[in-house]
């Protein structure tokens, strides 16, 4: 069979993700979320379980590959974000391609309307769970004026993705303002150049924004932040500011290998989960552990707990192409010119992916978490102790605990 050949034009997807700690007061007073009615919880569905395992699933095997590619280095991404960009490409994806992409995203439901339909469902639950948290989802296609988009990809990602779609001249500079002016808003700010460069090969821009603004159930005295040793992974230590939370209540889980450490946001129904190493174990041998069974028998044996936690405050960012790692995953086809996305424009059938960028940053302070994650896919024409102290390399996890569906995955190995 005749290899079809590769052509210059470019498609661009990108998805913003970001997590946005609201101002707060130095005295919170937390309330339970059983009782409390600014809470929405219902029972998912099963289409909704099998699309966040499925994202939680690629979240564990991508953070895996991520971390053994960047050794003693920080790193932090949002797969729910990365998903669901992906997802919006694979309704553009045909044959062998799209089962490609299938596979490495996890999906397990049988149609594409069910995935899609889950995706749409799991974003406005989401929304809706904690009335003191805000979660929104927005996304965007911006075209080349003159390229026509097929009318069926168009429709199933306005229909499940609530997708703007907008035609640009794309030799004119203003257009890539636009784009990111959109970005930036509905990021509040946090991502303003997911789109660096249109050049005259991009035809096609997906944009995903997440955004989620939220403070911690119990606060961190300013006050009580001060210096202390940070044991780093290559055996020396650095001084660090470390934040020291009194009379909180949190989940906390330990055996003779490592501690896990669960902190609400609002009304405790969004956390962070740390994943703490003890002895001379590492986080290397905790990101081979980690997976979703793991997670769920670790949070199942966790015990409410109020000791003096010490937490170091930090804020990285991160940025990496993910065209090696997604293929090293099971989808290089896509980056082949054997790939198929012959479902996204008219005229137009030898398409295949040049490039996936994912930029991040995220702060842990008193008051909260602040995060943001973009993601950009370009495809061508072809016993308790009495304190607990996290003050060594640590996995950490930004997550919706009803769902349990995962937002960001890190590690941080040396605070900055």
């Amino acid at each position: 069979m005749k290899k079809k050949k590769l052509t210059t034009a470019l498609l661009s997807v990108a998805s913003a993700a970001f997590l946005l700690c609201s101002g707060c007061q130095e005295d919170t007073i937390p309330v339970d979320a059983e009782t409390d009615t600014s809470v929405t919880m219902r029972p998912l569905t099963v289409q909704e379980a099998k699309t966040v395992e499925s994202s939680n699933k690629f979240a564990f095997t991508s953070f895996a590959q991520l971390s053994k590619e960047e050794g003693n280095k920080n790193m932090f991404i949002s797969p729910l974000s990365i998903s669901m960009a992906l997802t919006m490409a694979y309704n553009g994806a045909g044959a062998s391609t799209k089962e490609a992409m299938r596979q490495t995203l996890g999906f397990e439901l049988p149609t594409d309307e069910e995935i899609n339909q889950s995706f749409k469902s799991v974003s406005e639950l989401l929304g809706n769970i904690d009335k003191k948290v805000q979660f929104t989802a927005a996304n965007s296609l911006w075209h080349k004026q003159q390229v026509k988009l097929q009318a069926p990809f168009v429709e199933t990602n306005r229909t499940y993705f609530d997708a703007t779609v907008q035609g640009l001249d794309f030799s004119s500079p203003a257009a890539k303002t636009q784009i990111n002016n959109w970005v930036k808003e509905k990021t509040n700010g946090k991502i303003e150049d997911i789109v660096e460069e249109i050049r005259p090969e991009h035809v096609l821009f997906l944009i995903n924004a997440i955004y989620f603004k939220g403070t911690w159930t119990y606060q961190f005295d300013k006050k009580l932040t001060q210096p202390a040793p940070f044991h780093l992974a290559s055996g020396g230590t650095r001084n660090h500011d470390f934040m020291h939370l009194k009379k909180g209540k949190y989940l906390l889980y330990q055996d003779s290998q490592k501690q896990l450490i669960d902190l609400p946001y609002g009304n405790k129904q969004f956390s962070m989960t740390l994943l703490v190493p003890k002895g001379q174990q590492t986080v290397d041998n905790l990101v081979q552990e980690l997976n979703g069974a793991n997670l769920d028998n670790w949070l199942n044996g966790a015990d409410t707990a109020s000791l003096d936690l010490y937490l170091p405050k930090f804020k990285l960012e991160y940025e990496k192409e993910l065209k090696e790692t997604l293929s090293q995953l099971g989808m290089g086809i896509a980056f082949t010119n054997q790939a198929d996305f012959s479902r996204m424009l008219e005229g137009h059938s030898n398409l295949a992916i040049s490039e996936v960028k994912h930029k991040t940053f995220v702060e842990v302070n008193e008051e909260g978490t602040e995060a943001a994650a973009a993601t950009s896919v370009g495809i061508e024409l072809t016993s308790l102790p009495p304190s607990v102290r996290v003050d060594r390399p640590f996995i950490f996890l930004i997550r919706e605990k009803s769902s349990n569906a995962i937002l960001f995955i890190g590690k941080l190995m040396q605070p900055e």
